[in-house]
């Protein structure tokens, strides 16, 4: 016997086929989808007009080919996917995501770690976005980029050690936000990003994300599938152990530009965002300050070890470097393999390093809307 196909799973997935297309795409025309997703163009005209109807894609503009022109279609701006908070240790960034994939960043506080004071930073945050950008109940979510072990299934922070954070359920304690809440790791979040845009992610077996932030994070993907493991702290790379220390205390940024307030001074060190103190860092670099020079190339030495650990323990496809600094491959990334290769056979292993693709952003928030936008392709 063979099974039928249900006509409204049919059409609900080749609904889905078109919204991936475009959400990761952008914009395309009817001819277009058709060849790119191998659906016939009737079809294609079909469902476009009903997610037209349903507000979930709108023209964008219009395509003058010799002869005739094309209607182009994207995903609709017209409301806010998620509702994003990046959480890090000394900044929580907070952005709207929408459904083409973008985001802008709306607002930013200084993290509190009594956690009280940053619940009710949040809330006193959400309502003003609320005010001033429209949501759809039925899809728009918030999303909480976390510096630590989560339990994506629970919503459960377990533990975030620099910001002494422990067993929150943000599930309950955000309930009175009326929208359902999402949180994840923000390595996690950072592949989950790279996976949905960048094609040599989206195409490897195996692939690693070294996460800087204040301390250090790793993700794990493999065949397309965040690795969380049993406790969900699979990736942690930072609580690896290196010469008796954890590996953090050798890669944190944070450690690394605390080396160095004197020369980057008092003032400066104090008002001065992760970002902007690294700059000037690579800058006293770039200069010729001897004591700076020989910090950074331990630094670098250290994490050639580590991408030599990374590459033998789970032999990638790719390794991405970023989080909250995400240059570190373009200003170091010739010091970084020639150190790589005194420890491996170039020959037998062809890992490609790079740069996450989000220059200006932290990808974990990035990474937020596309949980979300994962989860709406899912349940569509």
């Amino acid at each position: 016997m063979t099974k039928k196909l249900n006509p409204v799973s049919m059409k609900k997935e080749n609904k889905r086929i078109i919204l991936r297309y475009l959400m990761e795409k952008g914009k395309a025309s009817r001819a277009e989808l058709s060849k790119e997703t191998g659906l016939a163009q009737s079809a294609v005209w079909r469902l476009i007009g009903e997610l037209e109807d349903d507000g979930l894609l709108e023209v964008v503009g219009i395509s003058a080919n010799i002869g005739r022109s094309s209607v182009i279609y994207g995903p609709t701006k017209s409301f806010v996917t998620s509702i994003i908070y990046n959480v890090e240790i000394a900044e929580t960034l907070v952005a709207v995501g929408y459904l083409d994939g973008s985001w802008k960043v709306v607002d930013s506080f200084d993290t509190q770690r009594d956690f009280e004071k940053f619940k009710n930073k949040v809330i006193n945050s959400f309502k003003k976005i609320t005010k001033e950008y429209p949501i759809r109940n039925h899809i728009s979510k918030v999303v909480f980029s976390l510096p630590g072990i989560v339990n994506y299934e629970n919503k459960t922070l377990m533990c975030a050690p620099n910001l002494n954070w422990r067993y929150i359920n943000f599930g309950k304690e955000f309930e009175e936000l009326g929208m359902e809440i999402f949180i994840e790791n923000d390595a996690n979040l950072s592949m989950l990003a790279e996976r949905f845009f960048s094609p040599d992610v989206k195409n490897s077996k195996v692939a690693f994300f070294l996460y800087f932030g204040e301390g250090i994070g790793g993700a794990i993907l493999v065949n397309g599938n965040i690795v969380r493991g049993r406790n969900s702290a699979a990736g942690e790379i930072g609580h690896v152990s290196f010469c008796q220390e954890e590996l953090e205390r050798y890669l944190s940024p944070m450690r690394l530009l605390g080396t160095f307030e004197y020369a980057i001074g008092d003032s400066y060190a104090k008002n001065s965002t992760l970002q902007e103190k690294f700059h000037y860092l690579k800058l006293l670099w770039s200069e010729g300050n001897e004591e700076v020079r020989k910090v950074l190339e331990n630094y670098i030495k250290h994490l050639a070890i580590t991408l030599k650990n990374i590459i033998y323990f789970i032999n990638p496809d790719v390794i991405i470097l970023g989080g909250l600094i995400n240059d570190i491959h373009e200003t170091f990334g010739n010091l970084i393999e020639e150190e790589l290769y005194k420890f491996l056979d170039k020959t037998l292993f062809n890992t490609v390093i790079r740069d996450t693709i989000f220059e200006d952003v932290p990808p974990s928030l990035v990474g937020g809307n596309v949980l979300v936008l994962e989860h709406f392709l899912r349940t569509l």
